[in-house]
């Protein structure tokens, strides 16, 4: 009796074991294919930023450019901006009470900005990645017309929001990640400033004719500001 009672023992604990095994390839088998899933929707989220450039830089061509990098006026540029060459990385900071970026008489608020070099003719873009610290509250990129100032000016706000001269907002939880900003051009009669955000428009401006303009990136302070900074990588200039 002892014999066919351990043989019934064994089976039963067999069966089980069986069963969990089967449960278990159950579970990884599910969770294999959530990570597919995810990889995949990763990839794919990817791809799309990756194509959503690439279908915006169509028939436009790369240019090399020369600038200057605009810094208080009593300060080494070593004080408030370096660049990281490694990862082609500009940093720009600046104190809401430092000199602006030019003796006496000039009084505008303090910055450490580039101003890329000037153009008259052709549309032209510019593109690079952004990161804005926290605390920053500063105009982070300009359209500059030469001879009468900025045409549109991109602040970047102590919640996380960047605007068009804090109107037109452009961005959310923009503090602290990189994301994409692209600026367009067009000097000749009729044209437009655009501007895009991680690839997709969200302001459409218009240009004033022929004449020179340029365009700016860093931190131009705003009244009541403390520390603003800001970094751009992979900045580039396309002509089309």
């Amino acid at each position: 009796m002892k014999t066919p009672l351990g043989i019934c023992r064994g089976q039963a604990w067999h069966f089980i074991m069986q069963i969990r095994f089967l449960w278990l390839v159950f579970v990884l088998s599910g969770a294999i294919s959530a990570a597919g899933a995810d990889s995949a929707s990763i990839t794919d989220s990817a791809a799309g930023r990756i194509s959503a450039s690439t279908n915006l830089t169509a028939g436009w061509k790369p240019v090399k450019f020369t600038y200057e990098v605009q810094h208080p006026y009593d300060l080494k540029l070593s004080e408030r901006y370096r660049y990281d060459p490694a990862n082609d990385i500009h940093d720009f900071w600046v104190f809401f009470t430092d000199k602006p970026h030019a003796p006496p008489p000039n009084k505008t608020t303090a910055r450490t900005e580039m101003r890329l070099e000037t153009f008259s003719k052709g549309e032209h873009m510019f593109d690079a990645d952004v990161n804005i610290s926290p605390g920053t509250f500063a105009c982070i990129a300009q359209v500059f017309d030469a001879a009468h100032g900025p045409m549109q000016m991109i602040i970047a706000h102590p919640d996380g929001t960047v605007t068009m001269r804090g109107r037109d907002l452009i961005m959310t939880n923009a503090i602290g990640r990189w994301w994409n900003l692209k600026m367009t051009n067009d000097p000749k009669e009729g044209g437009k400033v655009k501007i895009y955000a991680d690839n997709v428009l969200v302001g459409t401006y218009d240009s004033r004719g022929p004449r020179d303009y340029y365009f700016k990136c860093g931190v131009y302070s705003r009244e009541n500001s403390s520390r603003s900074e800001v970094r751009y990588r992979h900045i580039k200039m396309w002509v089309k």
